[in-house]
């Protein structure tokens, strides 16, 4: 009975040293500054028994990276980085971190050796998902790795108009810009069979340059505010074609030709269409509108009688009578009107004068 207690004793005893043994240790490890040595010991490399790193007792030669220990066949007793990591250059910190080894904190992509689809390839990271533009796998050719998106895709391999295709395969613009693949054309794109090469360019999409050879009318089918830039705000109310008074290449310079019966004529001072249309629209405003279209519908009140003599006994034409300041103005011998004393030539006046004589 006692040799049974005392068996018993001394198991008690075992296993109480095992339990502290280990305490003991750290208690011992921590009154040595570790930093001394010119290496911090941080994270879990704390807690760790000399032995792990410092093995039959040689401390020269230790290494001091992650790669020093964590690789295969390594002097110190570690865990060795896995085959499956991803090719680096071995600055393991710039990842992960000695706390909390994973998950890994920051990837920087400044470490990583290979191409992108090295690791992007579904298995080790992330890789394209299925809606992806058909493409081979050079991403770097469209993304970053400071901000994947949105992509900048390169397209001067890219013949627009010829229409090279991708991989050698026949395709357009559209190919790609579907509207699922990448951005299509908004819904209010001016109608078009064109490929988008035509009137865009990849450098600066836009503003479109738009070939406007063959048309000649029918403006606002494109022009209408919507589908393209349409008449600003403060244009001449008009019902009239834009290629009325505009035409391509220059826009801005305005040529209308007046084909009125009631137009006099060109002008040879060539006022400005708001001397004539002055309420903004194709409309003319005559100021004395019982004379229109005559001279006299605009210059009424520059008609004067005493110069416009009709009979040598002293009568004068009205300005009802020579209104259209084109008319023979002939000077008679009397009111009767049918002997000529004087004859003046029809067209005495012309609108096309610098001023009336």
């Amino acid at each position: 009975m006692v040799r049974g207690t005392r068996t018993i004793t001394a198991a008690l005893v075992l296993v109480l040293v095992l339990i502290l043994l280990p305490h003991a240790a750290a208690v011992q490890r921590t009154q040595f500054d570790h930093l001394t040595t010119g290496y911090e010991l941080r994270g879990f490399h704390r807690d760790l028994a000399c032995e792990y790193c410092h093995q039959q007792g040689v401390f020269k030669g230790t290494p001091r990276t992650c790669v020093g220990c964590h690789t295969p066949g390594s002097r110190v007793s570690s865990t060795p980085r896995p085959v499956t990591h991803i090719l680096t250059q071995d600055n393991c910190e710039a990842c992960h971190t000695q706390y909390n080894f994973l998950p890994i904190v920051h990837m920087d992509h400044l470490q990583v050796r290979g191409t992108c689809f090295s690791c992007h390839n579904g298995a080790k990271a992330m890789g394209k998902n299925p809606g992806h533009i058909q493409s081979d796998n050079n991403c770097d050719a469209c993304h970053t790795t400071n901000a994947f998106t949105p992509a900048r895709f390169e397209h001067s391999g890219i013949n627009m108009v010829a229409k090279a295709g991708i991989n050698g395969v026949g395709s357009s613009c559209r190919t790609c810009h579907s509207g699922v693949r990448a951005a299509s054309v908004p819904r209010n794109h001016v109608p078009t069979t064109q490929d988008c090469g035509a009137c865009h360019g990849t450098l600066s999409w836009s503003p479109a340059r738009f070939d406007h050879t063959g048309l000649v009318a029918n403006c606002l089918t494109c022009h209408n505010g919507g589908a393209a830039t349409g008449k600003v705000a403060d244009h001449m109310t008009t019902s009239l074609d834009c290629s009325t008074c505009h035409h391509y290449p220059s826009w801005s310079t305005v040529t209308f030709s007046h084909r009125s019966a009631e137009f006099p004529g060109e002008h040879k001072g060539a006022p400005g269409c708001t001397s004539c249309h002055n309420t903004n629209t194709d409309k003319a405003t005559w100021q004395f509108a019982a004379y229109r279209p005559g001279c006299g519908g605009c210059h009424a009140n520059a008609f004067k009688p005493e110069a416009h003599t009709k009979t040598v006994e002293g009568m004068t034409y009205n300005l009802s009578e020579l209104q259209n300041c084109a008319g023979a103005c002939h000077i008679y011998t009397d009111a009767k009107l049918t002997t000529i004393a004087k004859t003046r030539p029809a067209g005495h006046h012309r609108v096309t004068d610098g001023a009336f004589h």
